[in-house]
C-alpha cells in the first residue's frame, strides 16, 4: 500500500537542501539552531537578532558548530535569497509579533514559529488568524505556531490518545516542571523571587502565567468538535516553606518559587477539558499526565517529563517537512502528521 501523499511529499522534501531563517535568538532560537546544524537537508542562511552583543557575530560560533558558511547577525529582517522556511523565535504574544511573521510571510516564507498565541489563535482573536491565513494563502506559504506547550504535550499528544477511545468524555493533562532545569527568561516568567502580593497583582494584569494554556484547550476542543461554553482559568502562586537557591539568587521562605496555571473547559455546565500546569522551582522530578475519560479509560505518564526548552526546539524543526508539505495558510498542529526527526 503506498503511503498518503502528505507523507510521500514529507519524505521527498527532507531529502532536498530547504535554506532557513533565523529569527530571533535567545535561548529557544539558538536551540532551533543547533539542532538545525545537525541535518544535512537544512541551512543556515540568514539570522536576525536586535540584542547588540549578538549583532556582528558568527551564527557557527553562537552554537559551536563545525566552521562553514554560517550567516552573521543582523539586527533587522531583509529579504534572504536561497531560503524558504523561516523559524521565528522572539516572543509569545500575537499581536506583538505579528510584523515580524508578515514580513517572513509577504517574503514567501513558510515560518514555524515558536509564539505561544499562534499555536491556536481562531478563538481569541479570529481577525489577526484571519488576516494571516489570507496573507500566506496568497503568497502560497504555511504558517504555523508550535512548541512542546502548546503544540504538544497538552494538546497534540492528548488528541492522538484519543484514536483508540470510542467515546471521549473528557481530558485532563497535568504537567509538573522543575524550573531549575529551565530557561532563566522562563524562571522569570513565573514570578521566582517575587512577593505573594506582587504576584498576584501582576498575574491579574496579565503579566504573569503560561501563555498558551487557554490555546491549548480550545485547539483540542476544536480537534475533537467540541463548542465551548465557556473557559474558567486560575493562576496561583507557590511560596518557599524554606530558603530555597535558584538561578536567580536565594529565594527566602513566604516568597514566590513558581506557579499552577489551570485552564477548565465547559460544555454547557459540564466541564469536558481541564489542563493543569505547575512550574516550580525546586519541584524535584517533572512529569506529564494525560487523562483521557471515556470508552474506554485511556492514560499515560511520562517520567521526568518532556523538557519544555529542548522539546520545544526539536518539534520546530521537525515540523519542517510537513510545514512544507501541508496547504498554504495558518496551519494548527492537528491539522498535521506527526513532526519527526529527518
Amino acid at each position: 500500500m503506498n503511503a498518503p501523499a502528505s507523507i510521500r511529499n514529507a519524505d521527498l522534501r527532507s531529502t532536498q537542501t530547504t535554506g532557513v531563517v533565523h529569527y530571533g535568538l535567545g535561548p529557544i532560537g539558538l536551540a532551533v539552531a543547533r539542532i538545525a546544524a545537525g541535518r544535512s537537508n537544512l541551512r543556515s542562511v540568514f539570522a536576525i537578532d536586535r540584542d547588540p552583543t549578538l549583532v556582528g557575530k558568527n551564527l557557527g560560533s553562537l552554537i559551536n558548530a563545525t566552521p562553514r558558511d554560517w550567516p552573521v547577525v543582523e539586527p533587522t529582517y531583509r529579504s534572504s535569497a536561497n531560503s524558504n522556511v523561516a523559524f521565528h523565535c522572539t516572543g509569545s504574544r500575537l499581536r506583538a509579533v505579528l510584523p515580524e511573521l508578515l514580513q517572513c510571510i509577504e517574503d514567501r516564507l513558510n515560518v514555524i514559529s515558536s509564539c505561544e498565541e499562534l499555536a491556536y489563535p481562531w478563538d481569541d482573536d479570529p481577525t489577526t488568524a484571519q488576516h494571516i491565513d489570507s496573507v500566506a494563502r496568497d503568497r502560497g506559504v504555511t504558517v504555523l505556531g508550535t512548541g512542546i506547550n502548546p503544540g504538544y504535550a497538552m494538546d497534540y499528544l492528548p488528541l492522538v490518545l484519543t484514536a483508540v477511545a470510542g467515546r471521549v468524555d473528557h481530558l485532563s493533562v497535568k504537567r509538573r516542571q522543575d524550573a531549575d532545569t529551565r530557561r532563566l527568561p522562563l524562571q522569570r516568567k513565573i514570578g521566582a523571587g517575587m512577593s505573594v502580593a506582587n504576584f498576584r497583582a501582576r498575574a491579574a494584569s496579565g503579566q504573569l502565567g503560561h501563555v498558551g494554556l487557554r490555546q491549548s484547550a480550545q485547539a483540542l476542543a476544536a480537534a475533537l468538535g467540541w463548542q465551548l461554553s465557556k473557559l474558567d482559568e486560575s493562576i496561583d502562586p507557590v511560596w518557599a516553606d524554606r530558603l530555597t537557591p535558584s538561578a536567580l539568587g536565594d529565594i527566602p521562605a513566604g516568597m514566590v518559587i513558581g506557579l499552577r496555571h489551570q485552564v477548565r473547559g465547559f460544555r454547557a455546565d459540564e466541564e469536558v477539558v481541564c489542563l493543569e500546569l505547575q512550574i516550580v522551582m525546586a519541584l524535584g522530578e517533572s512529569s506529564d499526565e494525560i487523562v483521557i475519560s471515556g470508552e474506554p479509560r485511556v492514560e499515560l505518564v511520562v517520567p521526568g517529563g518532556l523538557h519544555g526548552d529542548t522539546a520545544t526546539a526539536a518539534i520546530i524543526v521537525n515540523a519542517v517537512p510537513m510545514v512544507l508539505s501541508a496547504p498554504p495558510g495558518l496551519a494548527v498542529m492537528s491539522d498535521l502528521p506527526p513532526p519527526r526527526p529527518g
